[in-house]
């Protein structure tokens, strides 16, 4: 293989990817999403539980924290 026909190769290929991506937002959706199931039956995201666990744990732990550290005894 010639150098040009391996350089246009190589672009065609690096195009093909480029055209398969998602968005950043699409992404990140899919990620958030429930594995089992990822749409109510109105068709609106259904968000993992696991992630909602996370966020209320972090919150608490936050909070936690917050008052600890600024109560005066």
């Amino acid at each position: 293989m010639k150098n040009k026909e391996q350089i246009t190769t190589v672009a065609a290929r690096l195009r093909n990817s480029y055209a398969r991506e998602e968005r950043l937002l699409d992404t990140l959706r899919r990620w958030a999403e429930d594995p089992l199931k990822p749409k109510t039956n109105k068709g609106n995201l259904r968000i993992n539980p696991i992630l909602v666990l996370l966020a209320v744990m972090t919150l608490l732990a936050g909070c936690t924290f917050l008052f600890f550290s600024l109560v005066q005894p």
